[in-house]
């Protein structure tokens, strides 16, 4: 069984992970599959800084999560 500190640290790396992949999709033009990337990543991360009782981390997170959303709804795709 995972503990709570593994179980962070694994959502953390795959966030991370997804994040930059995202961007990587971004430098390549590939859209809206970055913006889905991204959008899973920094859900990943709103999570992680809810485990870490990190207001400045969920912030930010949600507010780039919600500029993708905005973004995906004005090209009709959500």
């Amino acid at each position: 069984m995972l503990t709570s500190k593994q179980i962070e640290f694994i959502l953390e790396w795959i966030s991370t992970a997804l994040v930059i992949l995202g961007a990587v999709l971004t430098a390549w033009n590939i859209y809206p599959l970055n913006l889905g990337v991204q959008f899973v990543g920094n859900v990943g991360w709103f999570v992680v800084g809810y485990m870490w009782n990190k207001w400045s981390i969920m912030v930010v997170q949600a507010v780039i999560s919600a500029i993708y959303i905005a973004g995906l709804i004005s090209k009709g795709l959500l």
